[in-house]
């Protein structure tokens, strides 16, 4: 990174560091796979700027947390005066926060060497990648994976924010584990579907073969085998297994859209990262109705028209990329 671009950010990354809480807030939504965009760039340029001054591998976790604080305190320190109290209270909330930022990834990616590669998809795109081992993920629209350009140890660990399907390459000795926030889905090979979008208030693991485990570092601790599923609700952390066709969590990475009891609202936003607009829905009753189809490679204006015939509703268009649902009103007998 150079030119004003980079001294910008540097200097921007030097004035959140001043504020300590920004700081911590920062790090605690990027290792909840939560931060902006911006956020993740912040991030991500900070630490690997640090690490790259210090390439070689740490023997134990207790050198490498030193070392981050080390340099995040001295970073602190360079234009601020503290008492000794807030010295140590500091030191507290930025050791915690490291902890946090790296979490699953710390023990993965303890050796700084190894980059971390962070694939994306903008709405209305889909991608398909081939993972260092050997898996195979396709990557839904409006999603977000990071993993290691080389796994290392005996884990294969990733992170996901929004859908993909994954085809894991078998290996007995090195779990594959998906961190989507809290939940974590660990398999050893297998296929599967995951739907872990940001702004949805539920995550759901479908599997298609082989077994999987999905846990928390609470109470979720469950098994699925082929055609079930597992439903987490990030609100109250409460879940439900279920058997469940997989074939209709997986549908979309064929180009099918498969709307099964989906309400008006949620399907809205399928459309809106599958054909990249924005329908805004202007009556809030119409966002809980229902609705059940299955549209193969659909086209944006055919699959109006059917929603808007099955569910009584009209799709206008405001501008070529914005749309609104309005309701529409029987003439009087």
């Amino acid at each position: 990174m150079d030119g004003i671009y980079g001294v910008k950010l540097i200097e921007t990354i030097n004035v959140i560091l001043l504020k300590t809480e920004a700081f911590i807030k920062i790090l605690e939504r990027y290792s909840k796979n939560e931060a902006s965009r911006e956020e993740i760039v912040l991030i991500d340029t900070y630490l690997e700027g640090k690490a790259g001054k210090n390439k070689g591998k740490a023997s134990n976790i207790e050198k490498v947390h030193d070392r981050l604080y080390g340099q995040i305190e001295a970073s602190l320190n360079k234009n601020q005066k503290v008492v000794p109290f807030k010295t140590v209270y500091r030191k507290w909330a930025i050791a915690a926060s490291i902890l946090v930022v790296f979490g699953t990834f710390f023990f993965a990616f303890m050796d700084f060497s190894v980059k971390v590669v962070e694939v994306t998809t903008a709405y209305g795109e889909r991608k398909e990648i081939q993972l260092p081992d050997g898996t195979m993920v396709t990557l839904n629209a409006g999603s977000r994976l990071r993993y290691p350009e080389k796994f290392k140890g005996d884990r294969r660990e990733v992170a996901l924010n929004g859908e993909a399907f994954f085809d894991v390459f078998r290996d007995t000795l090195k779990p594959f584990t998906i961190e989507t926030g809290k939940l974590r889905t660990q398999v050893l090979g297998t296929s599967f579907n995951i739907n872990a979008f940001q702004e949805s208030d539920s995550i759901r693991v479908s599997v298609v073969e082989g077994k999987v485990v999905v846990y928390d570092s609470m109470a979720v601790k469950e098994i699925l085998l082929p055609n079930e599923q597992l439903k987490y609700n990030k609100v109250d952390k409460g879940y439900r297994t279920s058997k469940y066709d997989s074939s209709i969590d997986r549908a979309w990475s064929s180009n099918i859209i498969y709307f099964n009891g989906t309400s008006l609202e949620e399907a809205t936003h399928i459309l809106e990262r599958w054909y990249n607009v924005t329908i805004e829905i202007t009556d809030a009753d119409l966002g809980d109705k229902v609705i059940t189809g299955k549209y193969n490679d659909p086209k944006l204006k055919e699959t109006m028209e059917s929603l808007g015939f099955l569910m009584n509703i009209e799709f206008k268009q405001l501008s070529p990329t914005l749309y609104e649902v309005t309701p529409i009103k029987k003439a009087p007998m």
